[in-house]
């Protein structure tokens, strides 16, 4: 039962870390920020010219990077071997050989060290072998059982948003998908270990990775609004994960900044 459960899990976390190793919507009054949901992967749904095609219509001013510092250079360009590695910076590499675009970093610092910490990724593939060898020797009680097959639902519905069209995955369907991703991936398995006492060793460890994930979007927020404060009146093109997109639209209309206004890139 449930064969495949270690290698959907690593592939939903996969999506949750990142990228990891005049304009025609702006007025001269705002700060037009856009925010697009997107996957660090090529499909046949969705690449690199997805989003020039995006870019070409919203002609930014600014485009925030899901990176931290270490991904560009001094005068904040990728550095060669980033610049063709995934679809969101093939499409900025390639915009920006015709246009002229401003880029920004805006995910903590040193994320990458965390994410491929030696420790957290023992831990993880554990956690989740444990969990396919307790679920195959039916060693899960009813609650757990309930807990993981809503938890193996979501990964349903994540595979079909990492599959969508960029227009589905930032629509007001994709968004409430993603609030049933983030969900599941984070407090579901908050529950599902509480609920399981074979998984208590893993407290500790998963803990750390939601705290993470939470001070990681908080971060990120804060980044993005001193960006704004710095590219006043201009439109702010933000790429990220799509799981990370309803979290930092509610966090910056939240915290908002006068003058701005949070928009998705098809509104008109």
């Amino acid at each position: 039962m449930h064969r495949n459960i270690i290698y959907s899990f690593l592939i939903i976390y996969t999506f949750l870390s990142g990228i990891n190793s005049s304009n025609a919507l702006a007025s001269d009054d705002k700060t037009r920020v856009i925010i697009i949901g997107t996957v660090h992967q090529s499909t046949y749904s969705f690449d690199s010219d997805t989003l020039i095609n995006i870019f070409n219509k919203i002609n930014p001013d600014v485009i925030l990077v899901e990176c931290d510092s270490s991904y560009m250079t001094s005068d904040f360009r990728l550095k060669d071997h980033i610049k063709y590695l995934f679809p969101e910076t093939m499409a900025i590499t390639e915009y920006s050989k015709s246009k002229s675009v401003e880029l920004r970093p805006y995910d903590i610092n040193g994320r990458d060290i965390f994410l491929n910490d030696y420790r957290r990724r023992k831990n993880k593939r554990n956690l989740f072998s444990d969990i396919y060898t307790l679920t195959r020797n039916d060693k899960l009680n009813n609650e757990s059982i309930d807990i993981l097959n809503k938890v193996l639902s979501m990964m349903s519905i994540t595979d079909k948003m990492a599959n969508s069209t960029v227009s589905y995955m930032n629509s007001p369907e994709g968004s409430i998908n993603i609030d049933t991703i983030n969900y599941y991936s984070y407090a579901g398995l908050d529950r599902l270990i509480e609920s399981t006492p074979e998984l208590t060793d893993y407290r500790s460890y998963w803990d750390d990775e939601h705290n993470y994930w939470q001070k990681r979007n908080d971060v990120m927020i804060e980044n993005i609004l001193s960006h704004m404060r710095q590219f006043e009146r201009k439109t702010i093109v933000v790429l990220c994960g799509f799981s990370h997109k309803n979290i930092l639209k509610e966090g910056l209309l939240t915290k908002g900044i006068e003058n701005s206004v949070v928009k998705e890139f098809w509104e008109k």
